[in-house]
């Protein structure tokens, strides 16, 4: 797939290049109020206060200028969860409160963001190159959830660690992202408090890492 730099022509002034950034940060505050790209490149120009013909000067479209817009905050956004995730854990931190911070972790990169995840995540539906980096972004959150967990593997009696990380990572992901209404309308978000669903998902993934899974029967014959 041809990448989004690709598609984007390079300015040759300083100048040029504060104005294409006007636009993007432009795009971004339209997509974050309409929550979808119902918006002209003239409403971007308007909004950045720059002209068309700029805009037009390095993109060929409003769709690549969404894109670079989105490949702008998936970068912002994975060096603010690598710089998160990073951070060391407290001396002392039993199993459980690391549990309960990692899902915190995960969960305030996710609340903080939201308001740009959302639109952007509704057009990856129809939108196979916003889609395809978005689910890099997705699975580089997934590694570094199961990453900080696998550190305490020791005190994981459930019999697939790995799987089971993951599946954790799975549950509670889709938790918090129908809360911030990720990828959805905003009539299924908000139902519970959020302080409320973080701790309830924090003793669920709890009991699930260190309960043995039952024995699996076998099937007679």
């Amino acid at each position: 797939m041809e990448s989004v730099n690709a598609r984007v022509r390079e300015p040759k002034q300083e100048r040029s290049r504060l104005s294409f950034d006007k636009a993007l940060d432009a795009v971004i505050a339209l997509l974050v109020e309409r929550r979808s790209d119902s918006f002209t490149l003239a409403d971007v120009a308007q909004r950045a206060g720059v002209s068309t013909g700029s805009i037009y000067g390095r993109v060929s479209s409003k769709d690549d200028l969404i894109r670079t817009a989105h490949a702008r905050e998936m970068e912002r956004i994975g060096d603010e969860q690598r710089a998160a995730f990073a951070e060391p854990a407290p001396a002392g931190e039993t199993f459980g409160e690391a549990v309960e911070r990692v899902i915190g972790t995960a969960a305030e990169l996710l609340r903080r963001n939201a308001p740009v995840l959302g639109p952007f995540m509704l057009l990856a539906n129809t939108d196979a190159q916003i889609a395809e980096l978005g689910g890099a972004a997705h699975a580089e959150l997934r590694e570094a959830f199961v990453a900080a967990l696998a550190e305490r593997a020791d005190e994981i009696s459930h019999p697939e660690p790995r799987r089971a990380l993951e599946w954790s990572f799975t549950v509670v992901y889709s938790v918090l992202a129908r809360w911030l209404a990720l990828g959805s309308t905003q009539q299924a978000s908000g139902e519970g408090e959020w302080s409320g669903i973080l701790a309830d998902l924090a003793r669920m993934v709890l009991a699930f890492l260190t309960q043995p899974a039952a024995p699996r029967k076998s099937r007679r014959r």
